[in-house]
């Protein structure tokens, strides 16, 4: 998410788009996210979900329930993507996929993780997943090192991709993008919303990406108002015509009011590193102006 790979093994990236479903009517894509956390144990610099400058927050089970029920009327996925933050760190975990499972919205559940605390994990936790995926970072030390990990897989018939991270796309920015144009082209170019398929459901709606979930929180702690919920999300509950907003909304051309705070996947790459409480108060200050104009000089080449 939101990260450059630079030695991945076993990678599948997604493919996006619309797929057939010939059983049902409803609207199908390759994935859904759902963050079980928006805190995490590691602080990498660029995250996209902006985990280390959000505080603490668990997801409810009972949320969660009820927003996959609303949107598994009309939608359907090949994978349900349960990630953060870091989602090792809910206490509830298990509840959560043994729901996911029970609504049956997607095909497939994945994990996606540092893996930091995978040694820890309870044994049911390999029992209810079809795919874990490792996002290893350098200087990151894990217990289950990747041998001890593919066993355990392998034992329980789950698939394991493991992707090693040098780099970070630099994707969310403090400085609003006015260019129009800029705007229509970062996301016309976005990998998350389209092929990588990075759908999220988050506070009750569907967003195409979680940059546009996380971006009023983000710039609220920069004392930047900056309310897009409406406009960047469906409403899950109460919406006589969630399949036609769905139909409407994961196709249409028109970027987000969130892609003027985005540099989508076009950004440039900066080198991973892990954030102190000093260096997290930088990068909420941070001047991406220079990030913008190499965004331009990219996608806007004469």
């Amino acid at each position: 998410m939101g990260n450059v790979p630079e030695t991945p093994i076993y990678l599948q990236q997604p493919d996006g788009g619309p797929l057939p479903n010939a059983s049902t009517s409803k609207l199908t894509r390759k994935s859904i996210e759902y963050n079980l956390t928006e805190h995490c144990n590691l602080s990498c610099y660029g995250c996209d979900h902006a985990s280390p400058l959000l505080p603490k927050k668990f997801a409810s089970l009972e949320a969660f329930s009820r927003d996959l029920q609303a949107l598994a009327q009309v939608f359907h996925s090949q994978q349900i993507r349960i990630v953060g933050g870091e989602p090792l760190l809910h206490p509830n975990l298990i509840n959560f996929l043994s729901e996911a499972r029970r609504i049956g919205i997607a095909d497939n559940i994945v994990l996606y993780t540092n893996g930091v605390l995978l040694h820890k994990a309870p044994d049911a936790l390999w029992k209810m997943i079809d795919e874990l995926r490792i996002s290893a970072y350098p200087g990151i030390q894990r217990k289950l090192d990747d041998g001890k990990c593919a066993e355990i897989c392998s034992a329980h018939n789950v698939r394991l991709r493991i992707n090693y991270i040098a780099e970070f796309e630099v994707i969310t920015i403090n400085n609003r993008i006015n260019d129009s144009e800029l705007v229509k082209a970062i996301y016309r170019d976005c990998k998350s919303r389209s092929e990588w398929s990075c759908h999220t459901v988050y506070g009750g709606r569907f967003y195409k990406c979680p940059v546009a979930a996380f971006t009023s929180a983000r710039l609220g702690l920069r004392r930047v108002t900056f309310d897009n919920v409406a406009l960047d999300g469906v409403a899950l509950h109460d919406n006589l015509n969630l399949y036609e907003e769905l139909f409407q909304y994961l196709d249409a051309p028109t970027p987000l009011a969130a892609c003027s705070y985005c540099l989508g996947s076009s950004g440039p790459s900066v080198v991973h590193r892990q954030l102190n409480n000093r260096s997290r108060s930088r990068w909420l200050e941070e001047d991406n102006r220079s990030d913008i104009e190499i965004t331009r000089a990219q996608l806007l080449k004469q």
